[in-house]
């Protein structure tokens, strides 16, 4: 492979990233749509436009054959004449000849307007298929729309989520509440240190009155009992 040739085909790889990237798959399943729709349109135009070409030689056709079955009279009642001998035979004769070139020509005509209608009555019957199978196309790309349209988001709003939560460092967040939590145990451990600190350095009076208040309020307590009991038994 020439150094050009690797450096072309590089340089298409990279053009063709580039136009993906750019790519909204929503966008482009719509451009689809409109176009297969379009297409539609055209062949339903283009169909309406050949079936008028063919009724209006089926008409031209039944026209002249009618002209042809109109010419074929005059030459039968010329011959007639002449047989009964209302009518010059030379003259006759002549007069029928044209009337029979009339026919054939009409005759003519007919057929080549039959042929042309058929032809396009064929056409017609292949355009039908064509159009069908269009319109199943475009109910089939509607579906699969709003199938693509349901998938991407769905994937869209997962995907947003799965990065917010890729982006969380779950392993920092725990040790960091472990470590709040190792520092308020030691403050409570240190809290619990100090009052018993506290404690072993009362005087003796100090803890004399802590003993004797923690009595007097229990006999306080004892004496409030026992005048509610005898309340009761009055």
């Amino acid at each position: 492979m020439g150094l050009f040739e690797r450096i072309f085909r590089i340089g298409k790889s990279e053009v063709n990233a580039a136009v993906d990237k750019l790519e909204d798959p929503i966008k482009m399943a719509d451009q689809v749509l409109r176009e297969l729709k379009d297409s539609y349109q055209q062949a339903i135009t283009g169909e309406s436009e050949v079936k008028a070409a063919a009724l209006q030689h089926r008409a031209e056709e039944q026209k002249a054959r009618t002209k042809a079955g109109e010419w074929e009279k005059k030459v039968n009642d010329l011959l007639d004449l002449i047989e009964e001998g209302k009518l010059n035979a030379a003259k006759g004769n002549t007069l029928a000849t044209a009337a029979a070139e009339s026919h054939d020509q009409s005759e003519k005509q007919a057929n080549e307007f039959a042929a042309m209608a058929e032809k396009e009555e064929k056409a017609l019957a292949v355009m039908e298929t064509a159009i069908q199978q269009l319109k199943d196309k475009i109910s089939e790309t509607e579906n699969r729309i709003n199938l693509l349209k349901s998938r991407a988001k769905t994937a869209d709003v997962s995907e947003k989520i799965n990065k917010t939560l890729s982006a969380v460092d779950t392993d920092g967040l725990m040790s960091t509440l472990d470590r709040m939590d190792s520092k308020v145990t030691a403050t409570e451990f240190r809290a619990q240190a100090y009052a018993e600190v506290r404690d072993n350095t009362l005087s003796s009076e100090q803890e004399i009155n802590k003993i004797l208040g923690s009595t007097s309020a229990s006999s306080a307590l004892d004496a409030i009992k026992a005048k509610r009991n005898a309340n009761k038994t009055a």
